[in-house]
C-alpha cells in the first residue's frame, strides 16, 4: 500500500520522495509501537518519539492519532489483500485442492508478521470511521474471493457469488479474530476448523 492510501485524512499529501519516506517511517514507527507496547500506549507523542520526528512534523501529515490508525488500517488490509490474490494467481494456474485452507493459511502467516495489526485491529482501536477507511481493501478481498467461487461454481448465480464472499471475509475475520486471541500465533485448532467451516458453507450455498 502506497503512504497516501488515505489522503482524506492526511493534512498534507507527499510528492516529493523524501516526504513519502518520512510518512512511511511514521506508519512503520506506528506499527512498531502498536506491536510492542499494544494499544493503550499509542499516542502520535509515542509514535512521533518512536519516529524520530517532532510531534509537529507528524502533524504535518496527520491530524490526529484516528488518522494513524486509518493510514495503518488500510496499510494492513492491502496487503492482506495482495496476499488473497497471490493464492487466487497459483489456484488459476493450478487448481488447489482446498483453496480457502490456503486463503486462511495464508492470511494467518500475514496477521503473524503484522502483530500491530492485531494489536490495532483489536485492541480498541477499531472505530466506525476506520472500518469505513479499510472497506475498498477488505471489497478487493471479496472480489478476490469472488473470482475463485467463478472458476470453480461456473454455473452458480452471480449475486450469490457476491454475497457469499463477503459473508466468507465476515465468518474468516470472526474466526482469525479468536484465533490470535486464544494464542498470539494463532490457535491452530480454531485455524483448521475456520477453513473447514468456509469450505462447508461455500458448498453448501453454492453447489
Amino acid at each position: 500500500m502506497t503512504p497516501g492510501a488515505t489522503p482524506d485524512r492526511l493534512r498534507r499529501l507527499p510528492q516529493q520522495e523524501r516526504s513519502r519516506q518520512k510518512l512511511r517511517r511514521v506508519l512503520d514507527a506506528a506499527e512498531e509501537v502498536l506491536a510492542r507496547e499494544g494499544a493503550g500506549a499509542f499516542t502520535t507523542v509515542r509514535v512521533a518519539e518512536a519516529a524520530g520526528i517532532s510531534v509537529g512534523s507528524l502533524y504535518r501529515y496527520f491530524p490526529d492519532k484516528e488518522a494513524i490508525v486509518e493510514a495503518l488500517a488500510v496499510r494492513y488490509w492491502s496487503d492482506f489483500e495482495d496476499l488473497a490474490s497471490a493464492v487466487a494467481a497459483a489456484d488459476e494456474r493450478d487448481r488447489l485442492e482446498e483453496p480457502m485452507q490456503a486463503i486462511i493459511e495464508t492470511l494467518a502467516v500475514g496477521f503473524r508478521a503484522h502483530p500491530g495489526f492485531l494489536a490495532l485491529w483489536y485492541g480498541g482501536l477499531r472505530t466506525e470511521r476506520v472500518r469505513n477507511a479499510t472497506r475498498p481493501a477488505r471489497v478487493a478481498f471479496a472480489r478476490t474471493l469472488e473470482r475463485m467461487l467463478e472458476a470453480r461454481w461456473p454455473n452458480s448465480d452471480e449475486a450469490q457469488r457476491e454475497i457469499v464472499s463477503r459473508v466468507v471475509v465476515l465468518i474468516g475475520d470472526g474466526l482469525l479474530r479468536e484465533a490470535f486471541r486464544i494464542d498470539p500465533e494463532g490457535d491452530p485448532i480454531v485455524i483448521d476448523e475456520c477453513h473447514r467451516a468456509l469450505e462447508a458453507y461455500i458448498a453448501a450455498r453454492l453447489t
